[in-house]
This record gives structure tokens, C-alpha cells and sequence, in this order.
């Protein structure tokens, strides 16, 4: 899977009865190549929501699977350890980063209800309302055009107050019909510009989780972030409590080992996707790091996927049989 990260990136604070939404939203989405293989298990501090505009996915959240169809959304709550397992090759999956806090001391009623209810992902059929407002916000985003910003605010107020409808079944005059428009921070340009921490983490981790490992470099992602080279090191060291070197090769040990329980691929196409260079390359590296040679590695996976299966099996049997 490819993720088209564009430069063009907003931060927006937007407040809906009692509650207030932090935005992340890209003008990007997400579509298959192929031959394609499954994108490595992963968490957010944010929640996600996957919209599908075209084709058919299989989403796994903590080990349940979601099969999404055109116009349906997945809500996917912070933490939730999720990834793509089965994507059409016609596919468009767009994405959506958020946060959500009361607006004052104590809990709004909306809250609380959203609060108990966003604890597990949820899918939601047929959302074309919703997904029409998140092509408009994108294009918005991506256009800049005069009064982008209160344009921007109005849709994402649109865009929540059907969300939490849809969610949570409110009735529509439950919920105010004229909200304080709060302008938006937009993408930061300066280093001294005062954005949450949590605009930085969600651009890193889908760095380290998406971006092609190939191509990654510090350079690469300052330029996604918009901040100098030295304020990136220590973005990635306050985040990860390591260099940006090391995160680097953490995070393509981590996809080799995940592409590697792929028997359909080569090693050599393992290193390829994991962002080395050369088979040498990742050979050298794997080892040095694993203990083992990446051959090993996957005999030992294979091995494991053989038992597991043949336990589902000869479960299936015994249940058939009783």
C-alpha cells in the first residue's frame, strides 16, 4: 500500500456542543499497488476514520475484521491497534485524524455518551453525506481559496455534527444549529509556530508506518513536517526516545519481519519494500539485529503459521464432528 502524504496538511480546532475536535486532515488518500501486500499492524494517539470511496477492504482492529464497501466508514478509537489485511485493486481509502476533549471543567451530556461510545471501533454503512463533506473539506484544504479558513470550520462543524448523529443517533434538534467559528492553525511553516504536540506524532508515525522506507530520509521528513532538520531530530528523539538513524532502522526491521510472514514474496523483495538498497544490505542488518539470518526467520514464521493452521483445522473438525 502507498500512502500520498501531500505537503498540503491543516490543523483545525473546531467546537461542537460542548465539545471540541482537533483535526488532522490531509489532502491525501490511500490506494493499492500491486503485487500488494498487507500494511504493518499499528496505533494511534489519535482516532481514525477510514472512508472507502471505491473498491472493497478489510480492515483488522485489535484482531476483529471490518469489510468496508464504498461510502462506509470505520471509526477506529486511539490506541486501537489496526491495519489494512485486504484491499481490491480498485480501492480508494481516504483518512481522517482526530481528537476529542470537552470544552470546559466538567463533561457536556454529548461527551460523555461520545466518550463510552468511541471506546471500540465501529462501522457505520452507507455514509455518502459524510463522505461528500470530506471530499469538500480535502478540496478546500488542497485549494486555498478565498475564505479557505471559515469555509473550512463551517464544513468540519457539518461534517462532526453528522458524525455524532450517525454515531450516536441525536436527534437533529439535540444539537445547536449555530456553533462560534474558531479559526483554524493552519500547516506550519515557521518553526516557531505553536502547534499540539499531537499534529507532530500523528505526521511521524505515518512516516515511519507508510511512507516508502526507500526514500526516507531527515531531510524528506522535515519537509513533512515544515520545521528545520535540527528541530526534526528532536521531534523524532522526544517521540520515540530515539535518534531519527535508529528509528529508521527499527521501523524497516519491523516491516521486513511483517512482510516476511508474506510466503508469496522473496526475500529479495522483502528487502526491496523494507526501504534496503541491496539483499546484502538487509541481510547484514536483519542479522546483526535479529540474531538470525532473515532464512531462519522465516522458517520459524512459516512454522508457526502451519500449527496455527492446522489447529484451526482440527478445531473445525472436532466442532463438525460434535
Amino acid at each position: 500500500m502507498f500512502w500520498f502524504l501531500e505537503s498540503q496538511m491543516a490543523y483545525i480546532t473546531t467546537e461542537l456542543a460542548g465539545i471540541q475536535f482537533q483535526t488532522i486532515l490531509a489532502t491525501g488518500f490511500m490506494h493499492p499497488q500491486f503485487p500488494w501486500t498487507a500494511s504493518p499492524p499499528h496505533r494511534h494517539l489519535t482516532c481514525e476514520l477510514y472512508f472507502v470511496s471505491a473498491g472493497q477492504c478489510t480492515a483488522r482492529c485489535d484482531g476483529r475484521d471490518f469489510v468496508c464497501h464504498p461510502s462506509d466508514l470505520l471509526f477506529i478509537s486511539a490506541g486501537t491497534r489496526h491495519h489494512v489485511s485486504q484491499m481490491s485493486e480498485d480501492t480508494v481509502l481516504h483518512s481522517l485524524q482526530f481528537s476529542i476533549f470537552p470544552t470546559g471543567k466538567q463533561d457536556s451530556p454529548l461527551y460523555a455518551q461520545l466518550r463510552d461510545k468511541l471506546s471500540s471501533p465501529i462501522l457505520l454503512r452507507g455514509q455518502d453525506k459524510l463522505l461528500t463533506l470530506l471530499n469538500q473539506l480535502r478540496q478546500e484544504c488542497a485549494l486555498q481559496q478565498p475564505l479557505y479558513d471559515i469555509t473550512v470550520d463551517a464544513l468540519l462543524q457539518q461534517f462532526y455534527a453528522q458524525l455524532l448523529r450517525s454515531i450516536l443517533e441525536v436527534p437533529a434538534a439535540d444539537l445547536p444549529q449555530r456553533f462560534p467559528i474558531t479559526p483554524p492553525d493552519t500547516y506550519p511553516h515557521h518553526p516557531g509556530d505553536n502547534l499540539p504536540p499531537v499534529f507532530y506524532m500523528a505526521v511521524l508515525d505515518s512516516f515511519f508506518n507508510n511512507f516508502p522506507l526507500q526514500k526516507a530520509s531527515l531531510d524528506e521528513l522535515s519537509l513533512r513536517l515544515r520545521v528545520s532538520v535540527s528541530q526534526t531530530r528532536r521531534l523524532v528523539q522526544k517521540h520515540y526516545g530515539v535518534s531519527f538513524q535508529e528509528k529508521l532502522i527499527q521501523a524497516k526491521l519491523e516491516r521486513s519481519k511483517f512482510l516476511m510472514k508474506n510466503p508469496a514474496l522473496s526475500l529479495k523483495a522483502v528487502a526491496e519494500r523494507a526501504g534496503y538498497g541491496s539483499y546484502n544490505a538487509f541481510f547484514e542488518a536483519f542479522t546483526a539485529r535479529m540474531g538470525q539470518t532473515p532464512s531462519q526467520y522465516r522458517e520459524v514464521c512459516t512454522k508457526e503459521l502451519s500449527l496455527s493452521t492446522n489447529g484451526a483445522k482440527t478445531g473445525s473438525k472436532t466442532n463438525s464432528k460434535a
